[in-house]
């Protein structure tokens, strides 16, 4: 049984999917039912010894205690026909007699990228169970329930995507996390007979959650400065002294100003500002709920009743193993470089692979070639990725071409991204062996592949795929020149960039088609002989589009990638690259990169890894990154968010292509060619998982020892 706020009982859910064009089908969020807080408590008698297993889930979200102990956080988001829900054990963590589980459930009930909300869904559902399979309780109606208004909100940041919290400490009943909180005013819990969720357990683990310190905290003229040292994501806390009443300020940044103040309005379009009012009790702890990416806090302060030593961060993001995803070497920048991608790739992942963790919150299908790739890498733990795959997987039900974000309630869509999904799977299969997974996608990949023939000239060649989004590569003044116009609908004609990813597409459905013994397409040839007949220019590069004689960096990168261009123009292409360089964006230079390494030249693919002009990951870091970016510098996108691991392609390339560890079969990694990290790199060392366990790499005085556990 789901339990629910009163207010959505009798709601008809309604459908907020829609096809990015077919902006009449969009949903207009009804603003009586956003930012609705409900907590929910429900005791129960532990038996000394018993095994407990709680399985939990929200609509939107939870926060779960247990005694007034934080325990996690979640759901995943997803579509309400597989809706998922975590376990969490919670054998060792009960005392003899009363406890007591509280639920803190949050509806967002807008339509963005972060949530799938905006349907009329909402509730908990749960169950506790012991350890001879008996049912200590269940969401019902003997489960406590204040609809709380403390959780107050000065509009939306980012793009819609989480609410500025105004939060009225005196509406928040103190200590009720606790079991001795006496309850009885609150309402017994409504109980949804007719809601339609249908559960599926998470794929995942939930977000891990822990308490982070300042590394620098003190006082300024009123107002407490805490710097925690790196970009971090999470929720700011504090106690303070709240009997004489007064409003507390927060100002949170990724940067400060000239002043040295912090800057809340943020570059990535995001007023972190938020407000506590004191209870006018004798004490109050902070309680706010959604989490933002930062480094820096200051909390106006000018009568002292803050408690400095309570200031801190719960800190949270994906699980990721302290021991693995480590690299060093004689170079500090590429040390740094790898650095800040782990510590991009680790923010970011939250219950999915997160564009950026502050402005958007949202899984872009064409991100995570690049993110799940580097995080299955660092971990090892395929879970996640898996999940990426399936996700998007659920967006064909509203267009079999894909879309571009899953889940979450921004209907939009990017043909460049939609056709690097069989690639994805392929790079899944290729570290994982998990040929089960590639059989159940396989349906998708098809219908996806069936989707973009229908573009399909007579050569073999698409043209004018204008119901989705064509991007070539973002922001657009990193598009090299780009000679073709890219609005929305596109302009009409055939060009590059969009028909080398539809060779990619076709040649990685076959292969996919290959490994389950599959009839084969055999399709890619054709497109291979049109693209070169159509864009192939006298000096062995490739013009933008038909009719352009333009050659963006683009335009040469991608027949390179996906091996288009013959063997006697890859100096020119080469030429090209060591010319121009990242006259990309950071998504691209992940292709620009591997298409490098993928016709060994490595010399120049080092050289741009350790780069530090304008267009580097050195510029990053002169400019201050702590976390890789969503562009190579802070002005070079009237947007740029701070932590973007779409940026993150070092970790793949160091890993796979200057120290040569690839899988010698699917799912076991071993280093399968001389690796090409040059002496002047010096000793080397680098830790990484695959699903058979961490890897370690080291070279000492030029001898390369693979370590797989402790066995070399």
């Amino acid at each position: 049984m789901w339990i629910c706020d009163p207010d959505f009982l009798n709601l008809t859910p309604v459908n907020t999917l829609h096809r990015q064009m077919d902006k009449d089908a969009a949903v207009k969020p009804e603003e009586r039912l956003q930012n609705r807080h409900m907590l929910v408590r429900r005791p129960f008698e532990a038996c000394p010894g018993e095994p407990l297993e709680l399985a939990v889930t929200a609509d939107d979200y939870y926060k779960l205690y247990l005694n007034g102990e934080l325990i996690g956080a979640g759901p995943a988001q997803a579509y309400h026909d597989r809706y998922v829900y975590n376990r969490y054990d919670l054998s060792g963590r009960v005392k003899p007699g009363k406890n007591v589980v509280a639920v803190h459930v949050f509806h967002m009930g807008a339509v963005c990228r972060a949530w799938q909300s905006g349907d009329r869904r909402q509730g908990l559902w749960m169950k506790l169970t012991g350890g001879t399979g008996r049912t200590v309780f269940e969401s019902d109606s003997a489960c406590r329930v204040l609809c709380s208004g403390a959780w107050g909100a000065r509009g939306l940041l980012g793009y819609g995507t989480q609410f500025i919290e105004d939060v009225d400490g005196a509406q928040i009943p103190a200590g009720w996390k606790e079991s001795n909180f006496d309850d009885s005013a609150w309402q017994p819990a409504c109980e949804h007979p007719g809601d339609d969720h249908i559960l599926a357990e998470s794929m995942i683990p939930p977000v891990c959650l822990y308490e982070q310190k300042p590394v620098h905290l003190e006082r300024r003229n009123g107002v407490w400065f805490a710097d925690m040292g790196r970009e971090t994501t999470g929720t700011v806390h504090f106690a303070a002294k709240a009997a004489n009443g007064g409003i507390i300020e927060l100002h949170l940044g990724e940067e400060l100003n000239g002043d040295g103040t912090v800057r809340w309005n943020m570059r990535c379009n995001c007023d972190y500002r938020l407000w506590w009012r004191l209870s006018g009790r004798e004490r109050d702890e902070t309680d706010f709920f959604d989490y933002m990416a930062f480094r820096y806090i200051e909390i106006m302060d000018p009568e002292g009743v803050v408690e400095p030593e309570s200031v801190g961060v719960t800190v949270r993001h994906s699980p990721m193993p302290e021991d693995r995803g480590h690299f060093s070497c004689g170079v500090p920048l590429l040390n740094d470089v790898f650095g800040i991608c782990r510590r991009g790739v680790e923010l970011g992942t939250q219950e999915a692979f997160l564009d950026c963790p502050s402005r958007e919150k949202g899984q872009y299908l064409g991100d995570g070639t690049i993110t799940a790739h580097a995080h299955l890498l660092l971990t090892g733990d395929p879970r996640m990725y898996r999940k990426m795959l399936f996700d998007f997987a659920a967006g064909a039900r509203v267009c079999p071409g894909l879309m571009a974000v899953v889940p979450g309630g921004e209907m939009q869509e990017i043909a460049d991204y939609s056709c690097q999904y069989p690639e994805q799977i392929l790079t899944y299969y290729d570290l994982t062996g998990d040929i089960d997974t590639v059989r159940t996608l396989m349906p998708v990949a098809d219908s996806l592949e069936d989707y973009f023939d229908r573009f399909r000239c007579p050569d073999g060649l698409i043209a004018n795929v204008t119901e989705k989004w064509n991007l070539v590569d973002w922001p657009e003044n990193l598009r090299d020149g780009y000679d073709f116009e890219l609005s929305q609908p596109i302009g009409p004609g055939r060009y590059n960039v969009i028909n080398a990813f539809y060779y990619g597409l076709k040649k990685d459905a076959d292969r996919l088609r290959a490994l389950l013994g599959r009839p084969l397409r055999n399709e890619a040839e054709t497109v291979r002989q049109a693209f070169l007949k159509t864009f192939r220019k006298d000096n062995g590069l490739f013009r933008d589009a038909e009719g352009s004689e333009h050659t963006a960096l683009h335009s040469t990168v991608l027949p390179l990638y996906y091996g288009i261009t013959e063997p006697e123009d890859v100096p020119a292409a080469v030429a090209l690259i060591r010319e121009k360089g990242f006259s990309c964006g950071v998504y691209m230079a992940y292709f620009l990169l591997k298409a490098l390494a993928r016709h060994g030249e490595f010399g120049l693919m080092n050289e741009l890894l350790v780069s530090e002009e304008e267009h580097s990951w050195g510029n990053m870091l002169r400019e201050g990154a702590t976390s890789c970016w969503e562009a190579w510098g802070k002005d070079q996108k009237w947007n740029t968010s701070l932590c973007h691991p779409w940026a993150s392609a070092p970790i793949i390339v160091l890993i796979e292509d200057a120290i040569g560890i690839r899988p010698s079969e699917p799912g076991f990694a071993a280093i399968t060619q001389t690796p090409h990290a040059p002496a002047e790199w010096g000793d080397i060392h680098l830790t990484f998982g695959t699903v058979r366990g961490k890897i370690t790499a080291d070279r000492r005085a030029g001898v390369w020892t693979l370590r797989i556990g402790e066995a070399d």
